[in-house]
């Protein structure tokens, strides 16, 4: 591990892709978390009953 830290801190500008990919995962995070409290409450709903049901299951009580 010795050998990659000194490879990478020899490297001249490798600081800014640390910068960027700090700032893609901090901008997704923010995105993802607006997104999801500005969600109505019946589309969550309509999520939570989706994944709890399975529709094969469905198919077999409305066929009996």
């Amino acid at each position: 591990m010795k050998i990659v830290s000194n490879l990478l801190t020899s490297i001249e500008g490798i600081q800014i892709f640390y910068i960027i990919g700090l700032l893609i995962f901090v901008v997704l995070f923010i995105v993802i978390f607006i997104r999801t409290m500005r969600m109505q409450n019946s589309d969550m709903e309509a999520i939570k009953n989706s994944i709890l049901t399975d529709d094969e299951s469905e198919d077999i009580i409305t066929s009996n």
